[in-house]
């Protein structure tokens, strides 16, 4: 099954995940999420290398969003530690797909603000349904729920970086298939951009169902269905053109 590593990429990505926390550059905090962004190597290296703390470093220094490889899927990724850039990053990126990590601490200042005047990025277009894919790491649960009950629909807590990560990983993977489809059904169909999808939420799946040691047969099922059906359609647009 294609992943990343045979998958072309395009030249400009449009998902991104924003984080934010004051802690990032900290060699001891964050280690399994760090651990799931990789080298900005060349997608089709098979094993890519996962970005050091000084890596991190310099990410944050960045004007835009660096290029990064996260669990197996190429990713734009802009990191903060102070929220005024951060909502600047999301005004430059308003129009993208973002998926937000923010401590506890800085996300009661930031995610108000940024609900304020960037709503409509978490909420789909075609259906009005509410994206929840603002990902509140802290340590006390309890501490974040009178700031956060007013932005639930949009809101996940947890304080396990390791929940957190397994969450992003199948939520990502639901979104690719999502967007997948909708690929498909567009007149005419987009179907190299469809399966370029497909196969990053394939390898989702995948390390999502190994991590968590739970099956992913359905999902996996109609991935692999869809898929078919795309490169079938690539392979009649390729006979045709010839």
């Amino acid at each position: 099954m294609p992943n990343d590593a045979t998958v072309s990429y395009e030249d400009d990505p449009n998902h991104i995940i924003i984080w934010l926390d004051s802690t990032i550059g900290d060699p001891d905090k964050c280690l399994h999420l760090k651990d799931a962004f990789s080298s900005t190597a060349h997608p089709k290296n098979e094993t890519p290398v996962n970005l050091t703390d000084r890596d991190f470093s310099l990410i944050l220094h960045n004007v835009g969003p660096t290029r990064i490889n996260f669990e197996g899927v190429w990713f734009l990724l802009a990191a903060f530690t102070d929220v005024d850039q951060c909502i600047k990053c999301f005004e430059e990126n308003k129009e993208k797909r973002i998926f937000f990590i923010t401590s506890g601490s800085l996300g009661k200042d930031a995610v108000p603000r940024i609900m304020a005047r960037f709503e409509r990025t978490f909420i789909d277009p075609v259906t009005d349904e509410a994206y929840d894919s603002i990902y509140v790491f802290c340590l006390h649960i309890e501490y974040q729920v009178d700031w956060a009950l007013e932005y639930r629909r949009y809101i996940q807590i947890f304080n396990h970086e390791q929940d957190l990560l397994h969450r992003m990983i199948r939520d990502i993977g639901n979104y690719f298939v999502m967007i997948s489809k909708r690929l498909l059904d567009e007149d005419p169909p987009n179907n190299s951009a469809a399966y370029h999808r497909l196969s990053w939420a394939h390898e989702l799946y995948q390390r999502y169902s190994k991590m968590q040691n739970v099956s992913m047969r359905t999902e996996l099922d109609e991935v692999n269905h869809l898929l078919a059906q795309a490169e079938e359609e690539l392979k009649a647009s390729t006979d045709e053109d010839e």
